[in-house]
């Protein structure tokens, strides 16, 4: 998923879910295809949010499950589910659950670059 700060910039017909088709994390470049059909797109790390572990967000539901709406609870949940089985189709169903849902995502989602311990030298703006 393209960085929510970058949504305005980038939203289109081609949306801001996609799937990454090459990589070449040394020179921190990331080709992101966002529609059938649509040109791939190149992003830096920090441009790109990627799902949390299920484990990560069964512990944020452990730890916040008094400090969350239901609604937020079960999308929280099901986004775990998702991740846990891992198919192509059920990752972007999870995705989708966090681009409609601003209140999940600091605990579905984590920036591509803390992932992978690069370090930036560039905004998101790439």
């Amino acid at each position: 998923m393209l960085h929510p700060e970058m949504w305005e910039l980038h939203a289109d017909k081609e949306g801001v879910i996609g799937e990454i088709i090459k990589a070449n994390p040394a020179h921190d470049d990331f080709y992101v295809k966002y529609g059938d059909g649509a040109e791939p797109r190149l992003h830096s790390a920090d441009a790109l949010m990627v799902l949390r572990e299920p484990d990560e967000i069964y512990e944020y539901l452990q730890n916040h499950s008094a400090d969350i709406s239901t609604f937020d609870f079960k999308d929280l949940r099901a986004i775990a589910l998702l991740v846990d089985r891992g198919t192509a189709k059920q990752m972007r169903t999870a995705m989708e659950l966090v681009e409609k849902n601003e209140n999940i995502r600091v605990a579905s989602v984590i920036p591509l670059d803390k992932i992978l311990g690069l370090q930036q030298n560039k905004g998101v703006d790439r």
